[in-house]
């Protein structure tokens, strides 16, 4: 098994239920982890592997669509992911946002977004 990562990706984007979020956006991080089963020999092409130019485009150009809700954009992320690469067995993906409009909250809130295949 092959695991194929990216951690800390910045986005500014505008999720949330409140209109102020929509408007003024926030900070967020992502983290990413995808698993998928390697062939027999040793990889030597990007097209025996799960690119991770590919998922960070995807991952930013969903970021790029302001949704109500963390876990509507979590998991479209998975999916896609799993639909451009169906050799993939397992996802796990994160995401922080790092100044939740919760009132007097000194710390992130976030989603987390486990799947096996």
């Amino acid at each position: 098994m092959i695991t194929v990562q990216l951690h800390d990706l910045h986005f500014n984007s505008f999720h949330g239920i409140h209109e102020e979020e929509r408007i003024l956006g926030n900070e967020y991080i992502i983290d990413a982890s995808v698993e998928f089963l390697e062939e027999l020999h040793v990889i030597t092409s990007i097209n025996s592997t799960v690119n991770y130019t590919d998922i960070y485009n995807i991952i930013r150009e969903r970021m790029s669509v302001p949704t109500p809700l963390l876990e509507t954009v979590i998991m479209e992320i998975g999916n896609e992911i799993h639909n451009e690469f169906p050799q993939v067995r397992s996802i796990n993906i994160s995401i922080k946002k790092m100044h939740p409009p919760i009132e007097g909250i000194q710390g992130i809130a976030g989603v987390n977004w486990q799947r096996q295949f």
